[in-house]
């Protein structure tokens, strides 16, 4: 019999440590399974690494850099849609009963992704080290946003992964339906307007400079209209460069400011009065931050820590600021509904659902219909700004294009009148 050193994580997804006696370590791998643990690493006391728990030795090249303290990835939406997928694929293979370090082992072996299997890769091997799934991901920080880390490591303490994982899921799916229908909406009138403003100086730039010397050789001359749009266009082609100049300095300008703190504040602040985007916006923040909160509180995690993770899920600094006060309220003893109050920081009725649910201890409830609601308040108002941005694209190309031909037929019509047959 021979002794051997095991790591190995247990159903709730913890690190353990020990040592068995077998007579290989085919063996000793079947009685660390046999306590229901899952075999990481096994070696022989005073001896080399059993080959069957070996490490995968393929190198992962985001990983070295991420581990050298290399300049630290920001998570992007191609990086949350990649680790998106691969949560995607654990959850089909931890929601079917694998034990997770087997699920992203089995993911390492049978991904064909090359983006998804070097995730998968990296989290097998910090595994393999001992780690836990949710400290892994931390080290991943592009692909996996950090308050969706700290919600499966509480599952991970409490032994609900699965559970977990559905709601991030279903979380991070929600919002990125909300950006795709914003990106989508913004489309069409971008391209009608582009169509629209591309004819225009078509008309302005070729054709009407062409009837202009035609009428000129019959005699004729452009009426008043005509006279306006050829002097327009002229202007514009004279002074344009010089006028985009200008627009772009000031928006540079207003860009360096708003990365000043009382510059973004006062750029954020004045977003969210804009006519109908301003709400948009606005309702975008509070339907992710009070889904990001109900699965939070789902997890088991407590309510300070709650907060303090979604804080930094807020992109508007002047919400993020408020969210903050509000935030500090509560770690001094308020009540979440009476310190979100104080600040406005969200609807009356809304609040009301909130105080509601946390008499009655279930926050985690009242804060899902919050979301609920949120989430047809923002898709109302994304088809409204369809609907009237898509309208007023439409009216804007219709009225310059009717207007040009409107002036080039006049004029060629008085023209024709003066010839004499």
């Amino acid at each position: 019999m021979a002794k051997f050193k095991y790591v190995a994580i247990d159903v709730r997804g913890r690190s353990l440590a020990g040592e068995v006696e077998a007579d290989d370590p085919k063996a000793a791998k079947q009685l660390v399974r046999g306590e229901g643990l899952t075999p990481l690493k096994l070696s022989r006391v005073g001896g080399e690494v059993a080959k069957e728990s070996s490490i995968p030795k393929k190198t992962i090249p985001f990983s070295k850099r991420d581990r050298s303290g290399g300049r630290a990835r920001k998570l992007t939406a191609k990086g949350e849609r990649t680790g998106l997928d691969f949560l995607k694929r654990l959850m089909e293979l931890h929601g079917s009963g694998m034990p997770v370090a087997d699920a992203v082992k089995l993911l390492n072996q049978r991904l064909s992704d090359p983006k998804l299997k070097e995730v998968a890769g990296f989290l097998w091997k910090e595994l393999a080290e001992g780690r836990t799934l949710s400290r892994a991901m931390r080290s991943l920080p592009q692909y996996f946003s950090e308050s969706s880390t700290f919600v499966i490591e509480a599952g991970e303490a409490t032994g609900n992964v699965t559970p977990i994982l559905k709601k991030i899921i279903s979380y991070l799916e929600e919002k990125r339906e909300i950006r795709s229908k914003v990106m989508a909406s913004m489309a069409y009138p971008i391209f009608v307007g582009f169509v629209a403003f591309s004819v225009v100086i078509f008309f302005l730039a070729y054709l009407l400079p062409t009837i202009e010397e035609m009428l000129e050789q019959l005699g004729g001359e452009l009426n008043f209209l005509a006279t306006v749009l050829i002097e327009g266009s002229n202007f514009v082609l004279r002074f344009g460069p010089f006028v985009l100049m200008g627009i772009f300095i000031w928006l540079l300008a207003i860009f360096r400011w708003s990365k000043t703190e009382k510059g973004g504040m006062a750029v954020d602040s004045g977003i969210l009065k804009l006519p109908l985007f301003g709400n948009i916006m606005y309702l975008s923040e509070m339907f992710q931050l009070t889904s990001l909160l109900s699965t939070l509180i789902w997890s088991g995690i407590g309510l300070t820590e709650n907060l303090r993770l979604c804080e930094k899920t807020i992109k508007n600094r002047f919400l993020r600021n408020r969210f903050r006060s509000a935030r500090a309220l509560v770690n001094e003893g308020k009540s979440l509904p009476e310190s979100l109050r104080k600040y406005k920081f969200l609807p009356l009725i809304q609040l009301d659902v909130l105080e509601v649910g946390e008499k009655t201890g279930n926050l985690g409830n009242s804060m899902e219909d919050a979301s609920n609601s949120f989430r047809e308040q923002l898709t109302k108002k994304i088809k409204l700004m369809t609907t009237l941005v898509s309208a007023a694209a439409l009216g804007f190309a219709f009225s310059l294009v009717a207007l040009v031909a409107i002036a080039i037929v006049t004029s060629i019509f008085e023209v024709s009148k003066s010839i004499s047959y």
